[in-house]
């Protein structure tokens, strides 16, 4: 069954809420105020019975400029408008301003309604419907059915009613995973015997009775910020009917349990978990109304609305000083209170005082850097944000100063995890090295250049070590992690232990246990150093078995840096083997020791093994434990056991 949304808008007293109770039977103004002012002044809703089998519900707003606010809290989420008219006053203020509204807001279909028809001569009439085509020329209205109607006489309601519906076989552009379930609450109110219940227009996703959702952002008693407040689904309501599952595209009641009244409110948006960004800043593209008569300066509050919240905001105009009326650029709105968003998502932007609207655009980042105003790099990132692929703007935000892991980014862009997954495999895949993303262990993304920036300041941290001490093997691993920190801004230790494997998983650094070199180093001598290193290498070659105490080793040369360079290079080169702190072998001392051992069958006990290697008992017990730790052997007690051939 397919699910719509439409709303209704128009100037003050042109008979909307009248044509929508000629075409659903439900009065939709529900308030005492309302009945006897005689005008709307909160959303309506209804829902239009029709043969075809959809569900199409109905936001009913008000006309009047005083509840231009109300009229914001619920055009946002519909499907297409009726647009209303009315034959004895045709194009009016509001009729102007709700339009441009729609315009800002991204809907891009309707229907015109021309109403009261039977108030009017057939003269007037063809001279109205000649306006009405003229106002909307060039805009997404034209062409589409404009339909004189009469609720008072019944004049082409059903006609009215039929274009609805063939209106409604359209395809739906709404995503129904459950993941992505948002409803932005418009109206909070309490039912004995329920509790708290909420509404809005379910505008992603699905919801179920039993579902855990998060109300998002929560300012609730003991609740706060960002992380918004776990609830219940205890009941859902669409139509007037309970139901155990609401969809997008329903207008939607759930009770929540255990919950208050006073706990959520208008504005609010009940989410699955992670499915917005809950954010004080965010950069957007920004449009004047053509028709507005305020010029928007930098540094300028206005009201800023998206979905059914409010909040005040400041205005950054990132390329000039001022934006005038039909002129769009791009900003930073950084928010007085933190709302709920998705990128992509429509606002409306007011003037401050008087609170007239003038504007209106589209979220292109809910977690953007504070940026500094007209700078080329800012404007050329938010042209890739506007109207880049999806990769580009992965690739541009994974190369932003932050760091950002993959389900984050996910979460920013509205992608679902598996669907993120196929994309950056595709932008990682190997290609020479020239694949567009890098994805480190901890799965944060580096764009190319920003991977490549980060390894070059590692190459210079280990460069400058390795001048200032030629002879060491590396720079000590806690020192390079110390200040990696520094140079790549990041007090993440898992971060960078993840990019430090990454780097040596491609070749770019060596591990030397405790040392980390850059790849293909090697330790540069003096004449008289090689000498002293062949020199050890001989005494280690020479005494076999029989080994050197690493103290006598250490006192021929006064400088201890020396020995160490020399013991660790003879060691990374395969030419001896440390047995412990005490003790190095050589290497074809050390096979040796290796053959005797493996040649045991069953267990061995140290003298065995000291009998059968004809050696001293002293040298046999530094052995042994080195081949434990090594794996080879394994110590029970008193006796040992190869484990390792």
């Amino acid at each position: 069954m397919k699910n719509i949304i439409i709303g209704t808008a128009g100037h003050v007293d042109h008979g909307k809420t009248t044509l929508i109770k000629a075409l659903s039977g439900i009065d939709t103004d529900r308030l005492m105020e309302e009945k006897k002012r005689g005008i709307t002044i909160e959303l309506g809703f209804a829902h239009i019975p029709n043969d075809a089998g959809y569900n199409i519900g109905v936001i009913d707003v008000p006309g009047h400029e005083k509840f231009i606010k109300n009229m914001l809290a619920g055009i946002g989420g519909i499907d297409f408008v009726l647009f209303v008219v009315a034959a004895d006053e045709g194009i009016m203020p509001q009729t102007r301003e709700h339009f441009e509204i729609l315009n800002a807001l991204g809907i891009d279909d309707g229907i015109i309604a021309v109403t009261k028809t039977d108030m009017v001569e057939e003269e007037w009439m063809e001279l109205l419907l000649d306006e009405v085509n003229e106002y909307f020329k060039g805009t997404f209205l034209e062409g589409k059915p404009v339909i004189p109607v009469s609720a008072a006489t019944g004049e082409n309601i059903e006609v009215l009613r039929e274009a609805i519906v063939e209106k409604c076989d359209r395809e739906n552009k709404r995503r129904e995973e459950k993941e992505l379930f948002r409803l932005p609450v418009d109206r909070v109110f309490t039912m004995s015997g329920f509790g708290t219940v909420v509404t809005g227009t379910l505008v992603d996703g699905t919801v179920r009775v039993g579902d855990e959702i998060v109300i998002y952002p929560h300012a609730g008693e003991g609740q706060g910020g960002t992380d918004g407040r776990k609830v219940k689904v205890r009941g859902i309501e669409t139509y007037g009917k309970e139901t155990d599952m609401a969809l997008a595209g329903q207008r939607t009641a759930i009770n929540l349990a255990a919950i208050g009244k006073e706990d959520v409110s208008r504005g609010d948006v009940l989410a699955a978990k992670d499915a917005v960004t809950v954010t004080s800043m965010i950069d957007v593209k920004l449009r004047m109304f053509s028709s507005s008569d305020r010029i928007v300066l930098n540094n300028s509050r206005v009201h800023l609305y998206s979905g059914a919240a409010e909040v005040l905001a400041k205005v950054i105009l990132l390329d000039r000083d001022a934006l005038s009326a039909g002129e769009e650029c791009y900003a930073q709105l950084r928010l007085e209170e933190p709302m709920a968003l998705r990128r992509g998502d429509k606002f409306i932007v007011r003037f401050y005082s008087p609170i007239i609207t003038v504007g209106g655009g589209t979220v292109l980042d809910t977690l953007p850097l504070k940026h500094k105003r007209n700078r080329e790099e800012v404007l050329a990132g938010m042209e890739i944000l506007a109207g880049g692929s999806t990769e580009d703007i992965i690739a541009a935000k994974s190369g932003e100063h932050r760091f950002v892991r993959q389900e984050e980014l996910a979460h920013e862009l509205g992608l679902l995890p598996d669907e993120m997954e196929k994309i950056t495999a595709g932008m990682t895949a190997d290609e020479g090295g020239n694949c567009p993303l890098v994805r480190l262990p901890d799965r944060t993304l580096l764009s190319r250049a920003k991977y490549e920036k980060m390894k070059s300041g590692l190459e210079d941290i280990i460069n400058v070590y390795h001048d200032a001490n030629p002879l060491a093997d590396g720079i000590p691993r806690q020192e390079l992690l110390s200040r990696l920190r520094e140079a790549w801004h990041t007090d993440d230790d898992k971060l960078i232990q993840g990019a430090v494997k990454y780097l040596m998983d491609n070749g770019v650094i060596e591990d030397h246990g405790k040392s980390i070199a850059l790849s293909g180093f090697r330790i540069e001598y003096t004449q008289e150093q090689l000498a002293l290193k062949n020199r050890i290498a001989k005494m280690y070659a020479e005494a076999g078995l029989e080994m050197i105490r690493t103290e006598d080793v250490m006192a021929l040369d006064r400088n201890k840096g020396v020995i160490n360079a020399i013991l660790s290079d003879l060691t990374a080169e395969g030419c001896i083997v440390k047995v412990n702190p005490s003790y190095y072998i050589s290497a074809d001392a050390w096979d040796e020791v290796n053959r005797c051992v493996k040649s045991f069958e069953g267990e061995f006990t140290l003298a065995e093994f000291r009998d059968r290697i004809g050696t001293s008992r002293k040298y046999a017990a530094e052995f042994l434990p080195a081949l434990d730790k090594a794996g080879i052997t394994v110590f029970n007690g008193t006796t040992r056991t190869v484990v390792r051939k």
